[in-house]
């Protein structure tokens, strides 16, 4: 599921985002809220920070996800303790529990969470907006690009590559390397479900499933991210690892598709899909 090293986390009272990870656009390192947010925490995140014992430590003032606010010590501890156990046999609720407590405690709440994979939400939408405006013919850029591309006759794999090497340029950070790598999945995934797919003529229904998969794919990556070194520990050998990690990536789709469910009729704003969804699954996971 693309990255494939797992993080130790920060140390004691680090701060929830790395210092490389860009200032969202409205400057001074603030973070809008999510749409359709108000101006105070959701319950959820309410929630999930008393349960697990964050408070405010977790999220700085009240209702503020916008400032460097400290992470609590071993905050991925609880969520790594569920993983263990849905390693040893203990099912869709324990693999529940862990990524409850990945997003509520080890990321700060849903609404801080999506604020530190909005690169996730960035890419995701831009690739759909990419492929949208490739079918509408909008952009003669895009237009240029779609032609000298058919011409080259690519197959499916090297078509994939080309799209997100042209959407999603590599700049060596992190974030980018995961939502590339959750992007080409995510347009092979769309050539399983239907492999006679003209990607350069989606319908919108189709670009959104592929936002979703997106989104679902990199959350899958943060998991591997934040909880992998939970294989390492139980020295499972990589055949046992890819069968867990199927299951996961199964239970998160599953997520996803009931937040795009919710959605209803899906409109052509691209950007705001994709932080919808993403804005939403991790507001999922901790129900």
């Amino acid at each position: 599921m693309g990255t494939s090293t797992s993080s130790k986390g920060g140390g004691s009272r680090s701060p929830f985002d790395p210092e490389w990870l860009s200032p969202p656009e409205g400057g001074n390192g603030g973070e809008s809220p999510a749409p359709g947010d108000g101006e105070g925490p959701s319950p959820a995140d309410a929630n999930d920070a008393n349960a697990d014992g964050q408070g405010d430590a977790a999220s700085g003032e009240e209702g503020d996800v916008t400032g460097p606010a400290l992470a609590p010590d071993r905050r991925f501890a609880p969520a790594r303790s569920g993983m263990s156990a849905f390693l040893g046999g203990g099912g869709r609720e324990a693999l529940r529990t862990a990524t409850k407590s990945m997003v509520s405690k080890g990321m700060g709440g849903p609404r801080r969470a999506a604020a530190t994979m909005r690169a996730t939400a960035q890419g995701a939408g831009q690739l759909g907006q990419f492929l949208a405006s490739a079918r509408d013919a909008t952009d003669p850029r895009v237009v240029d690009w779609v032609q000298r591309v058919r011409a080259q006759n690519l197959s499916a794999n090297d078509l994939v590559l080309e799209v997100v090497k042209e959407v999603l340029p590599n700049t060596g950070s992190v974030d980018e390397e995961s939502i590339r790598n959750a992007a080409a999945e995510a347009l092979g995934q769309l050539y399983e479900v239907a492999p006679e797919v003209d990607i350069f003529n989606l319908t919108d229904a189709q670009i959104g499933d592929l936002i979703g998969y997106i989104v679902a794919n990199d959350l899958c990556n943060r998991v591997d991210l934040q909880l992998g070194q939970t294989y390492e520990k139980l020295k499972f050998d990589a055949r046992q690892i890819q069968l867990y990690r199927n299951d996961i990536k199964e239970y998160v789709n599953a997520q996803v598709k009931v937040v795009l469910d919710r959605q209803g009729p899906r409109g052509i704003d691209h950007q705001r899909l994709a932080s919808e969804v993403l804005a939403s699954t991790l507001e999922v996971f901790v129900e």
